[in-house]
């Protein structure tokens, strides 16, 4: 056979064997030309004459099978080629990428053959009848069908599981039938409505699926109807039975669904332009005179509204369907054919003015939203076909406006779905990607500079747990729509993780905007938010990231952002910090630091000191205050600042918190024994321990395993936990004091602790913060502070404490104030083991002052 008289095949593989195998398999029945790598392959695929299909490998070094098809479809010379990928993936993703792009078909590896060439063959015919006269016009009128039915599928297979997928995913876009034998399926194919297409499972009782097949094509409308294999067998010699049968396309379980989709869209397109191929010739002579009737007549019945328009733009028809989608009656379009502009959105109306001056050529569909008389929305999806005579001369253009609103809202949902965060509508962190690369390319554009905050809320995890999950969602919200307010309308703003927001911020002047207007949001979110008619407290801190100084793209720029954002959580919280070169070696060490801390426990590098608590007007020990230290192996003492907020974040401070407590029970039994130990020890507990749910049982298992008298521990929560007033949480307190174990609040002053929220928590102490004590004596709101503290501790019936006294000056003014007692640098600094027992030793003096 001559070159010229065979279908023309590119086939494109970067592995020489596989393309050699190909060639083989094919060289008898096409004319063949290769290429093995995608920059050659797009050489190939222009050249004249032009390729009929092309066979290309997806996995191929530098241009991949996905790039050449990118190329490809976007030149317009080789756009209608189809392409097959050949491919050894076959995950129901990469099927969809490859239909999303415009690829053909696909043969997955190892290559059947037979599958191969039918394959082809079912393509190179598409590709001829599509390249056919288009057969809706004067010349070639389309037999009448039924525009309001969808394809019918018949599935055969007597596995009702298999039926029930096959249903499941077909059924939205087509009319399904069911046989659960051979026999009902010939019975079905052979009545007053057969189906278009049949799914067919060979393995089956009685009748299996080779004869079946074979009856099927022996009917009168078997020659037309595709039949496809949907089966478990996959050997060679099997196919080709199935092929021999009469087999349109084979498919393998367990099946793709997008493949089965993919395969039955091909087939019955196939199908349908043959038939209607042969329709037009059998019609064209005897019909060309009563074409524009049965247009009438169709047009007439369908959902659709159909028009007609002559070459000077008047309407010559239009169907019933117009008055159900626009409202208007035919009659008011033939009386005023400028109406259809009228009732176009303002927003489309160029697209459609564009379309129309285009009438006498083949344009595509457009989609515009059109206003109805009843001042509805509708978004219709619009077609048009030049109409000439046999002569060439222009006639007018048949149009048919299909009303695609529910179709719109679907695919806006589906959008939104894809691109939106659910809970606070903002963009997601896949639209943010788009948005923030879609910024960077305007601003190198146009040589400007933009900002990226990198937001997170602070202790939101331990709110979170606190108030319950549904309570935490309402908070979010709230967060959101408060930053929506606080930003401009051309600013994007992002939810990109549960308590994770990202900003963009355009700006023409140096850093000193930003820091205003990030500082802004700062400032704004530490004022409470009322959720569920309670207050609730909840301060951010921000990490920013300059473009182009700290970053030429996007994922570059959202890491620096956050990790400027770990900064200033390490530093404190509440903080904005600006994203420098030096925070990225900070990172690393403090990654670093949190794998070692992970180890601390199990290699016994943790160690408690403990500071005294002395009774203030008699100067005697009433208590100590256990704290955790780590030495690190290289490090030495870690500063308790530096990974105690690193273990609240990761959670291992459950674990930590269980060690320190243990080991303070310990210490307490054995102080105990050598008739040392004070009044009371006290342990910090943090709100993740008390949120975590285990708390209670955990205490008092150690109190069990050590023996103390439950009265000996304290256990000291903070100021901030109170306000996030979880019920959980409160239980746990509530069912501690039931253990007989003492409670005290830590850091008190620094929140907005109300009188009921202490007298729910029945604590037995009252911690005052250090940051009022430090200079109380010599600034007034501080003092006024302490002063109304001890009031509210002593009305309730509470010991008041205060912390980080260093002064006999302090000491004395808190004495004059009431305050019961005092923990600082005065008494003693913090002390490990063997250095607190001796202090315990001569603990029956005063403590006017201790040597530091």
């Amino acid at each position: 056979m001559l070159n010229a008289h065979r279908p023309r095949l590119l086939i494109v593989d970067d592995v020489h064997e596989n393309l050699h195998a190909l060639m083989q398999m094919l060289r008898d029945d096409y004319a063949i030309t290769a290429a093995t790598n995608g920059e050659k392959a797009l050489e190939l695929a222009q050249r004249t004459p032009l390729p009929d299909l092309i066979l290309l490998d997806i996995k191929m070094p530098g241009m991949d099978g996905y790039s050449v098809l990118a190329h490809l479809k976007a030149n317009p010379l080789t756009a209608e080629i189809p392409v097959i990928f050949v491919t050894a993936l076959a995950e129901s993703a990469d099927e969809a990428r490859r239909l999303k792009l415009g690829v053909a078909d696909y043969i997955t590896k190892p290559i059947n053959s037979e599958l191969l060439r039918r394959r082809l063959s079912t393509h190179l015919q598409l590709r001829h009848y599509r390249r056919q006269p288009l057969l809706f016009d004067l010349a070639a009128p389309v037999a009448p069908v039924d525009l309001s039915q969808r394809p019918s599928l018949l599935v055969v297979d007597d596995m009702p599981g298999n039926i029930h997928e096959l249903l499941e995913a077909l059924k939205d876009d087509y009319r399904i039938q069911v046989a659960c034998s051979g026999a009902k399926a010939v019975e079905r194919v052979a009545s007053a409505h057969p189906p278009d297409l049949v799914l067919l499972d060979i393995l089956m009782p009685e009748m299996d699926g080779y004869e079946t097949c074979r009856q099927i094509k022996a009917l009168p409308v078997g020659n037309r109807l595709p039949v496809i294999f949907v089966t478990v067998i996959d050997a060679t010699e099997q196919k080709v039975r199935g092929f021999a049968a009469g087999a349109a396309d084979y498919i393998t379980k367990p099946f793709d669904i997008d493949e089965v989709r993919a395969r039955v869209r091909t087939h019955l397109e196939l199908a349908r332009l043959r038939h209607e191929l042969e329709a037009q010739v059998a019609q064209r002579t005897a019909l060309l005179e009563q074409s524009e009737e049965k247009y009438r007549v169709l047009a007439d019945y369908s959902p659709n509204w159909e028009y007609w328009n002559g070459p000077d733009g008047q309407y010559l028809y239009v169907s019933p369907a117009c008055e159900a989608i626009s409202g208007y009656a035919p009659a008011e379009f033939f009386a005023d054919p400028e109406l259809m502009e009228r009732l176009i959105h303002p927003d489309d109306l160029s697209n459609w003015r564009n379309h129309a001056s285009n009438a006498e050529g083949t344009v595509g569909p457009l989609m515009f939203r059109l206003r109805s008389r009843q001042q509805n929305e509708r978004w219709i999806e619009h077609i048009c076909t030049p109409v000439y005579d046999r002569s060439g001369r222009y006639l007018g253009r048949r149009g048919s406006n299909s009303d695609i609103t529910e179709r719109r809202r679907a695919e806006q949902k589906l959008d939104f779905i894809t691109h939106r965060d659910p809970l606070t509508r903002l963009a997601n962190r896949s639209l943010f990607r788009e948005l923030l690369h879609n910024a960077i390319e305007h601003a190198a554009h146009t040589h400007s500079r933009l900002a990226l905050l990198f937001l997170d809320l602070d202790n939101f995890k331990t709110i979170n747990e606190s108030l319950g999950h549904s309570l935490g969602d309402l908070l979010i919200i709230a967060v959101s729509r408060r930053l929506q307010a606080l930003l401009p309308d051309n600013r994007t703003l992002a939810r990109i993780g549960g308590d994770e927001f990202n900003v963009i911020l355009d700006f023409d002047s140096e850093q000193p905007g930003i820091d205003l207007s990030a500082q802004h949001l700062l400032d704004s979110l530490k004022q409470p938010f009322l959720i569920d008619g309670t207050p609730v407290y909840i301060g951010a801190s921000i990490g920013v990231a300059l473009y182009p100084t700290d970053g030429a793209d996007g994922e570059l720029l959202q890491r620096n952002a956050e990790t400027a954002l770990h900064q200033a959580k390490q530093q404190g919280r509440g903080l904005l910090r600006f994203f420098s070169p030096e925070m990225t070696q900070r990172a690393k060490t403090r990654l670093r630091l949190e794998a070692d801390l992970r180890r601390a426990i199990e290699r016994d590098e943790l160690l408690l000191y403990y500071q005294p608590q002395v009774d203030l007007p008699h100067r005697k020990l009433v208590g100590l205050e256990a704290l955790v230290r780590w030495r690190h192996p290289q490090r030495g003492l870690v500063p308790p600042g530096d990974f105690i907020p690193l273990a609240e974040e990761s959670g291992l401070i459950v674990s930590m918190g269980e060690w320190v407590l243990r080991t303070a029970c310990r210490q307490i039994k054995h102080w105990l024994e050598t008739g040392i130990a004070p009044q009371q020890t006290a342990v910090n507990v943090s709100a993740v321990q008390l949120s975590h749910g285990s708390l209670v049982e955990r205490v008092q298992k150690i109190l069990d395993e050590t023996g103390i008298p439950p009265q000996r521990l304290e256990l000291e929560i903070t100021e901030s936990f109170i306000m996030a007033d979880s019920e959980q949480s409160f239980t746990s307190l509530t069912e501690l004091r039931a253990l007989g174990v003492r409670l005290s609040i830590d850091d008190f002053g620094t929140g907005y602790a109300s009188f009921g929220y202490l007298q729910r928590i029945a604590a037995q102490k009252l911690k005052i913060d250090l940051s009022f004590v430090r200079d109380m004596t010599t600034n007034s709101s501080n003092a006024s502070i302490v002063r109304a503290i001890i009031a509210l501790g002593h009305s309730l019936g509470l010991n008041v404490l205060a912390e980080g006294v260093e002064s006999s000056e302090q000491a004395d003014y808190l004495l004059a104030l009431g305050c019961d007692a005092i923990q600082g640098y005065l008494i003693s600094r913090p002390l490990p083991v063997d250095e607190i027992t001796a202090f315990l030793v001569q603990a029956r003096g005063d403590f006017s002052g201790h040597d530091a």
